[in-house]
């Protein structure tokens, strides 16, 4: 009887510590579960507010704001995909027409290709803007001695005076300047007067963040 007595203790010794690790674990799994929801719903509002700066966008954009979405990408990307592992954003924007037949032809661009675009326009407008008419092999004549002009003051000048500086062959060449000159001026302000229209936006499947925006020129 005794070694029965001794058996049924040990046998319920075990049976309690087996019921005490049960409640532990299904403790454990429960905090666990709670946890990953807090953490869930941080991650789901860390994300909302996140996201709201550029939600803000979906839908048809004027170029300016395109230019604005692709300047905001690119410091994000740089600052904080590259920095802290998030992935990164993209931008795509498609024309389905030419604006100009150099630099904004039909064909899909991503932010950092649209910034480039515009650097180049920025950089050519520039070196148009300060070439002085005065020098070079368009004008050999002495007529032109004294009269030094850049593109971007002939651009403002009336015909009549400039006529009354150049001799004929000078002026067709400055012509073909001031026109290169004022269609470079205009071109970032069509491009910013264009209305882009919303296609899509994506989101990162774990965190939630947004990963890519697309828009189109028809």
């Amino acid at each position: 009887m005794e070694n029965a007595s001794k058996a049924l203790i040990m046998a319920g010794g075990v049976l309690i510590s087996l019921m005490v690790i049960g409640l532990l674990v299904l403790f454990y799994n429960n905090l666990s579960g709670m946890q990953k929801i807090k953490t869930d719903s941080e991650t789901e509002q860390q994300a909302a507010e996140f996201n709201k700066q550029y939600d803000v966008y979906a839908r048809d954009v004027y170029g300016s704001e395109i230019l604005s979405i692709a300047n905001k990408i690119a410091d994000y990307n740089l600052r904080e995909s590259d920095n802290k592992g998030y992935t990164k954003i993209e931008l795509k924007v498609k024309l389905n027409k030419d604006i100009d037949d150099t630099y904004f032809k039909k064909g899909e661009y991503s932010s950092e290709q649209l910034k480039d675009k515009v650097k180049t326009i920025e950089k050519d407008l520039k070196e148009y803007s300060q070439r002085d008419k005065s020098k070079g092999h368009f004008f050999e004549s002495t007529k032109m001695q004294g009269y030094s002009r850049t593109t971007a003051q002939l651009a403002t000048m009336r015909s009549n005076d400039i006529e009354q500086l150049y001799d004929e062959a000078t002026i067709n060449n400055i012509k073909v300047d001031v026109q290169k000159y004022n269609s470079l001026k205009n071109l970032v302000t069509t491009f910013k007067e264009n209305v882009f229209k919303y296609k899509d936006f994506n989101y990162d499947k774990n965190n939630g963040r947004i990963t890519l925006m697309n828009y189109e020129l028809n």
